[in-house]
C-alpha cells in the first residue's frame, strides 16, 4: 500500500460517521496539551541545547561491504548493557546481508559487550544520551560519510523485540517493492506515515536532496511527542512530495483481517492494538517493548503467541530485560 502525503481512499471508511465524540475532543485535548508542553520544554531547555558529544567511536571487526545495505541502528540501556534481544536482533541483521553501524546512547558500552559488537558491526558508537534515535542517526551518518557507497540504507533501533520469524529474506522483499521507502508499520496518527522503528530506504533517497536536507534540521529535541510529529510525521511527509512509500503490514490489510474497531483508524497503533494478529496472522517479525511496559503482557502471553504462530524465538533471550530497568 502506498502511504502519500493524502489520506489514502480506502481507509476512510473505517471511520464511521457516529465515532464517539470523544475522539474528536481527545484530538483537540492533545493538540493543546502538545502546544503547551513544547512550549514550556523550549523555554526551559533552550539555554541547555548543545551538540550531543561522541564518547567513542570505533571499528568492528568486520569490513564494510558496499554491495551491502547499511544499517544505522539505535539502541539505549538505563544499565549500560547490551541485552540479549539487541544481540539476536545485530546477528540477525548481519545475517541478512546488512552491514551494522551500531550508536549506542547509553552511558557507556562495557568491553564485553563491545568485544560481542565488533563481530557483526563495521562501526561502533557511543554518544551522549540527546535528541532520542533520530539524532543518533544524523550523527551515524555524519560520521560514517561512506553509507553513500552502500547499496540501501536502513535506520532501526532497539524498541522492538526479535525477529521472531527468520527476516533473512528482508533484502528481497523491500527490493522487489515497488516504493523507494519501505517500513515494517504505518501510522495515521497526526499525517499518514511510516513508522520510524525500520525504515528502509533504497539509493535514491539517501541519496537525494530532500534526505539531505532532513537530517540537516534534525536537532536534539527532548520532548518525545515533538520527536514524533517533527521527525517521524516529518520524515515521511518530506521524502513522500516525490518518492513512494509503502509498509510492508500495511494497515488496512492488517485490519481487513483483524476485525479491529475499537477506534478510529488515525488512533490505531497497529504495533500495540494488533500485536496478536500481526504475529499469529501474518507473521509479523518483531514484538514492540511498549506491549511489555505499557499494556502489561506477560512473558506467558507473549509465548503463547508465538507458540499458537510457529514461531521459534526463544523467550530465554528476554531474560535480561523482562523487567525492564527503571
Amino acid at each position: 500500500m502506498k502511504v502519500s502525503p493524502q489520506r489514502p481512499d480506502k481507509l476512510p471508511s473505517l471511520l464511521a460517521p457516529n465515532w464517539p465524540i470523544k475522539w474528536q475532543l481527545k484530538a483537540i485535548f492533545k493538540d493543546l496539551q502538545y502546544v503547551y508542553d513544547l512550549a514550556f520544554h523550549l523555554l526551559a531547555g533552550r539555554a541547555g541545547q548543545a551538540t550531543p558529544v561522541i564518547r567513542f567511536y570505533g571499528d568492528g571487526s568486520i569490513s564494510p561491504d558496499y554491495d551491502k545495505p547499511v544499517c544505522f541502528f539505535c539502541s539505549y540501556d538505563p544499565e549500560s548493557i547490551v541485552r540479549k534481544n539487541v544481540h539476536h536482533y545485530l546477528d540477525e541483521l548481519a545475517h541478512a546481508g546488512f552491514n551494522i553501524v551500531f550508536i549506542s546512547s547509553s552511558d557507556a558500552i562495557r568491553d564485553a559487550d563491545l568485544e560481542k559488537l565488533s563481530r557483526c558491526c563495521i562501526r561502533i558508537m557511543n554518544r551522549e544520551n540527546k535528541g532520542y534515535d533520530f539524532y543518533g542517526w544524523k550523527t551515524g551518518l555524519e560520521k560514517y560519510a561512506e553509507y553513500k557507497f552502500h547499496s540501501g540504507l536502513l535506520l532501526a533501533n532497539d524498541s522492538v523485540l526479535g525477529p521472531l520469524f527468520c527476516i533473512s529474506d528482508i533484502i528481497e522483499r523491500v527490493n522487489n517493492c515497488n516504493a523507494d521507502l519501505v517500513g515494517m508499520t504505518e501510522s495515521f496518527l497526526f499525517h499518514p506515515h511510516l513508522q520510524s522503528y525500520f525504515i528502509y530506504c533504497k539509493k535514491n533517497v539517501f541519496l537525494s536532496e530532500e534526505f539531505t536536507q532532513f537530517f540537516r534540521g534534525v536537532d536534539t529535541l527532548e520532548l518525545k511527542i515533538a520527536i514524533i510529529r517533527k521527525y517521524e510525521v516529518g520524515f515521511s511527509r518530506l521524502l513522500g512530495r516525490r518518492f513512494r512509500l509503502s509498509a510492508l503490514y500495511d494497515l488496512e490489510t492488517v485490519l481487513a483481517r483483524a476485525d479491529y474497531h475499537q477506534r478510529p483508524v488515525n488512533w490505531i497503533e497497529s504495533t500495540f492494538h494488533l500485536w496478536k494478529p500481526l504475529i499469529t496472522e501474518f507473521k509479523f517479525p518483531f514484538l514492540k517493548k511498549s506491549v511489555f511496559t505499557r499494556r502489561g503482557v506477560s512473558l506467558e502471553e507473549i509465548g503463547a503467541v508465538l507458540a499458537e504462530s510457529g514461531s521459534s524465538y526463544d523467550l530465554d533471550i528476554l531474560n535480561d530485560w523482562v523487567v525492564p530497568p527503571g
